[in-house]
């Protein structure tokens, strides 16, 4: 199974590197490089400018704690931590996931490993919640707007993924928090053993703070949202002033690509062939786009290595002091 895991992996990132060749020779290296570096002086704007949507993405984090637990909890090292698990979800095949399991033993927190593994359980839903709702409010201005140009039964299938997604996401969670029933109990009574602390203080939080809920999905939207102010930014200093609401179809858009594409690690290709495809669907350049995406590449890669330091030197730290 692992050999087959492998084989997938190095066949998804052999067709994504593909993909970007083939893009960059089609629109000319020189050409790209020319718009690449006239870009400039914005890498010391865009780069930093991400820790806005670290903090954003952190208030839904906190959000995600009872307000007990979240008294327990610095703000700014959710932050550091939020930047860690994005940097091993971004560069690993996990399909997004593998940067969860190391949040909450990050944590430099009292609080029991429950209630923090619950945090990150909760956090994970609303934060795909959030982007299911950013998306689906997208598709939804984009139709109404005709910016964009879809097909009525395109629409449709998006919008019917968008919603398929959310209502999975809330049976997920419902079946999770449900008392379970005793034949799981006696097929798997080490597992249910196991989770039922972290089921627990879901129902709980589920109980008693529908409001907390309510608030982390909209911070995590956000977080999404703030993507389209970075793209207005960028494309500002290559010399192609869009407006916000041309920003945001293109961060929806973006979205949908990332949605379909979760598995790609780095996003190899997809980036850049997202933003190629978008840009040319709303009228805009698509060499331009092209090289919008390998700016917020870089700027990703960027953000995803300080993430990986970071894990690397917690982990250090704990075998020091373990």
């Amino acid at each position: 199974m692992r050999a087959v895991r492998r084989q997938v992996t190095f066949l998804i990132l052999a067709l994504g590197t593909a993909t970007f060749l083939y893009l960059l020779w089609s629109f000319g290296p020189l050409r790209v490089w020319r718009l690449f570096r006239g870009f400039g002086w914005g890498f010391a704007v865009v780069l930093p400018f991400q820790i806005f949507d670290h903090m954003l993405n952190a208030t839904g984090w906190l959000l995600a704690f009872t307000p007990a637990e979240a008294s327990q909890v610095s703000f700014w090292d959710l932050v550091r931590v939020r930047v860690a698990g994005d940097g091993v979800n971004y560069l690993t095949p996990s399909g997004n996931i593998a940067g969860e399991f190391v949040r909450p033993g990050m944590l430099r927190s009292p609080l029991p490993s429950e209630a923090k593994v619950t945090s990150v359980f909760i956090a994970k839903a609303t934060q795909s919640v959030g982007q299911a709702l950013f998306v689906l409010c997208g598709l939804i201005y984009l139709i109404n707007a005709r910016s964009y140009a879809f097909k009525a039964d395109q629409a449709g299938w998006a919008a019917a993924g968008m919603s398929v997604i959310l209502f999975g996401i809330a049976l997920g969670i419902g079946l999770f928090a449900a008392r379970p029933p005793a034949w799981l109990k006696s097929r798997f009574p080490s597992a249910v053993e196991k989770t039922e602390p972290v089921r627990r203080n879901l129902r709980g939080y589920l109980r008693r703070h529908p409001g907390r809920l309510a608030g982390s999905i909209l911070f995590f939207m956000l977080g999404y949202a703030w993507g389209a102010v970075e793209i207005w930014l960028i494309c500002r200093f290559l010399g192609l002033p869009i407006g916000l609401e041309t920003a945001l179809c293109i961060e929806f858009l973006s979205n949908i690509v990332d949605c379909f594409a979760f598995m790609v690690p780095a996003k190899i290709g997809t980036q850049e062939a997202g933003k190629t495809v978008i840009f040319k669907g709303l009228g805009l350049a698509a060499e331009v786009g092209f090289t919008v995406g390998l700016i917020r590449h870089s700027r990703e890669m960027l953000w995803a290595g300080v993430g990986l330091g970071l894990y690397a030197l917690r982990r250090r730290t704990l075998k020091k002091t373990g």
